[in-house]
């Protein structure tokens, strides 16, 4: 891939900050519709997350499969992913058929799964603060700015949740940004090269053999 590793390190903290933010707890809103307010999701979920890593963290560290269980169970409802992988194979999404726009989606997600499921584990102490902003709402699209400490002596990152509203009027995110780099557009790029020079086919065979070989090198490539 195109991404480097300066790239890499921030966006491992970038998705870091989504599960410790975003992750929405297994109760009401599981089955139910979602009506809370973007800084209400980040607000509410940030303390509860962050209890769980640290409450059970022996036990995640020492089972994989529990933090990998953990993030598609409640960070990966909060997400627009079809949203998110329209973005990012642009104008391969519109060329693309049904079952490559759905095999895509399904590979993603298990890469984003994968590759930071063990990061996680070694954020329970961080904190989380949404900023106060003017600007957050501009027609459909609303942007929750706040900052990530993890501490270590280590300078907060700026993360920027972007959210839109889906056909069942819940809030979701479709892209984040930290300190000004956007996953979205990331992506976008390495992709749109390993398309080009391949195909949307052998990028989606590579994506689900490095899946189930368990390698997490796509974004440090």
């Amino acid at each position: 891939m195109a991404s480097n590793k300066s790239w890499s390190k921030q966006f491992a903290g970038l998705f870091v900050a989504m599960a410790v933010v975003l992750t929405v707890g297994l109760g009401t809103h599981a089955l139910a519709i979602d009506d809370r307010a973007p800084e209400q999701i980040v607000e509410e979920t940030s303390a509860k997350v962050l209890n769980t890593i640290n409450e059970d963290n022996d036990q995640l560290r020492e089972d994989p499969t529990l933090i990998n269980q953990l993030i598609n169970d409640t960070v990966i409802p909060i997400i627009d992913l079809n949203s998110m992988g329209k973005l990012i194979l642009g104008k391969y999404w519109k060329k693309a058929s049904e079952d490559q726009r759905a095999s895509f989606i399904a590979e993603f997600k298990d890469m984003l799964i994968r590759t930071y499921a063990k990061s996680l584990v070694d954020y329970g102490h961080a904190k989380v603060n949404v900023l106060p902003t003017r600007e957050k709402q501009e027609g459909k699209y609303y942007t929750v700015q706040s900052e990530l400490s993890v501490g270590s002596g280590k300078a907060p990152l700026q993360v920027a949740y972007i959210f839109r509203k889906n056909k069942q009027m819940e809030w979701k995110v479709f892209d984040l940004a930290v300190d000004g780099l956007s996953l979205v557009k990331n992506f976008r790029t390495s992709f749109s090269q390993e398309i080009r020079e391949t195909s949307l086919d052998a990028l989606i065979a590579r994506l689900a053999s490095t899946n189930q070989s368990g390698a997490t090198d796509e974004v440090a490539e």
